[in-house]
């Protein structure tokens, strides 16, 4: 008897532990169920709410058709890519070419708030406001120009009013801006030896965006028309060859000149004689005119060797030993050979044992 209460009370020791363990288990799959609902939840969460996240840009922002939007001033993140885009489609605010304005974060979130989008669905972080400008390509270009007009003109000590500098190669031009930062800090045009005039590339040395001021500048070329404006003489009427010129046969006018030639003085026109027939509207350049000389002899012969300035900017660069291949008087245009290059130029004697290189244009530079 003894045995079998022993037994019985086995079997009820046994019966009831399995009711526990079957409820342990029971509740730990429901927990887990648990979990797994409210970690779905949670990730719904995350993919409506957390997900959409709009970062403001801390720089300023550009424009290009005068009207700002959220992609402008944002970045968007998270989200459908339908939901990306239709943000980043939604209109802020509109704004004149030039003229800055600013987007605080309170304008997106209630633009957001305005299109659908209800306050737990996205977030709105970064800067609390930025900067917008309303640059269109051409304004752009005027930009880029009118810098390099300003530091070309300091090179050479130019009024950079009298400078006008066209970029004209857009697929340049669209590269450039999507690079660089478009201020006088970034952008720095390399020295050169003479004024360009005329289709020519310039180097240009740029700070690349998101980097800062002491990064290495990147080398620039970019296509150019630079155009200077100059006091230049323009025959009225038809002058005949021979004829004495007179100040009634000609006006100085400014013209902005896109080709280099040898323009003449316009202030000693009148009083030469016309070497050949100049039409009217012809501007008057040095092979027009016959140079009165009061001494018959030459001051530079032939095979002379002579020295030559050549004017670099500011500066001045002397190349010693050129040979004469002509004779020529004080102020005669003259041809000269190189002896380093073996190149041949012209040059305006100046004395018996100097000469100067183009000396028309770039005087009427300085005047």
């Amino acid at each position: 008897m003894f045995e079998w209460i022993s037994n019985m009370n086995e079997l009820e020791h046994q019966q009831s532990l399995r009711p526990r363990h079957q409820l342990t288990l029971a509740h730990a799959w429901a927990g887990m169920i648990v979990m797994l609902f409210a970690t779905n939840g949670l990730l719904c969460h995350v993919a409506v709410a957390g997900n959409l996240v709009l970062t403001m840009n801390t720089d300023r922002s550009t424009v290009t058709d005068g009207t700002v939007r959220v992609g402008d001033v944002a970045k968007i993140e998270g989200g459908s890519t339908t939901d990306r885009r239709l943000i980043a489609r939604l209109d802020l605010d509109a704004i004149h070419d030039g003229e800055p304005c600013l987007v605080s974060q309170r304008q997106v979130n209630t633009r957001l708030l305005l299109a659908g989008f209800s306050r737990d669905e996205f977030q709105v972080i970064g800067a609390s406001a930025t900067s917008v400008v309303s640059a269109s390509p051409g304004h752009q270009s005027k930009q880029i120009s009118s810098i390099i007009e300003s530091q070309l003109g300091q090179q050479f000590g130019i009024d950079a009013k009298r400078i006008d500098i066209r970029l004209e190669n857009q697929t340049q031009l669209e590269s450039f801006v999507n690079q660089f930062e478009i201020s006088t800090r970034t952008i720095s045009l390399a020295p050169r030896n003479d004024f360009p005039i005329g289709r020519t590339r310039l180097q240009l040395q740029c700070i690349a965006k998101g980097t800062t001021q002491t990064s290495i500048p990147h080398q620039v070329w970019l296509d150019a028309t630079v155009g200077l404006s100059m006091r230049v003489a323009v025959a009225k009427e038809p002058i005949s060859r021979g004829v004495n010129i007179t100040d009634s046969m000609f006006q100085i006018v400014d013209r902005t000149m896109t080709s280099r030639a040898d323009f003449v003085d316009a202030n000693s026109v009148a009083g030469r004689a016309a070497s050949r027939y100049i039409a009217p509207g012809t501007i008057l350049l040095a092979n027009h005119l016959i140079t009165t000389q009061t001494a018959t002899q030459p001051i530079v012969r032939r095979n002379d060797l002579i020295d030559v300035v050549i004017r670099a900017g500011a500066g001045e660069i002397r190349l010693k030993n050129a040979r004469a291949m002509e004779p020529g008087r004080a102020g005669d245009t003259i041809e000269v050979l190189n002896p380093k290059s073996g190149k041949r130029f012209n040059a305006e004697v100046v004395s018996a044992n100097l000469a100067t290189v183009a000396p028309a244009w770039q005087r009427s530079i300085v005047r």
